[in-house]
């Protein structure tokens, strides 16, 4: 019976407690507010991204592992920025010619190089558009380069 009580009398006096300690922390609050919408709600606008990458990089300055609450919250952040830009950023897309030469040039890949992949003419032909790729040879360069198969696969599907 008296330890209802000491209960009840614990719980009334936090409720008592409740306004003065919102007030004391209500700046506190609503950065945690504001921070919790960023990671929950959709990304709006540009600006609002811009915003949010900003962001990002804030929690990332505070993170010392992958683990730590900032770098969860930023992933949290990242996930709305990857569906805001799915949704809105326009990726062009290449032909297989401009992909293969793209990630040669990038990588400083030489058509030796992909020998087991295609022959040195059959890579000359599509890089000069005179033959489209094989699917072996999709999934070879696509593997060679670890990239995935779409990369190659504008205008072939």
């Amino acid at each position: 019976m008296k330890r209802d009580k000491i209960e009840a009398t614990g719980l009334e006096t936090f409720i008592a407690n409740i306004s003065p300690m919102f007030d004391s922390m209500s700046d506190q609050i609503a950065t945690v507010s504001k921070l919790l919408s960023a990671c929950h709600d959709p990304i709006e606008s540009d600006d609002d991204l811009r915003g949010r990458m900003t962001l990002i990089d804030e929690l990332y300055s505070h993170a010392d592992s992958e683990d730590h609450a900032a770098a969860r919250f930023a992933e949290l952040v990242a996930d709305r920025v990857y569906e805001y830009e799915t949704a809105t950023v326009l990726i062009p897309y290449s032909s297989q010619s401009e992909a293969l030469a793209f990630l040669m040039n990038d990588r400083g890949i030489k058509q030796k190089d992909l020998a087991d992949i295609a022959s040195q003419s059959a890579i000359s032909e599509i890089l000069n558009n005179k033959r489209k790729m094989t699917v072996a040879q999709i999934k070879g360069f696509s593997d060679f380069f670890k990239v995935p198969v779409e990369f190659f696969m504008h205008g072939v599907v």
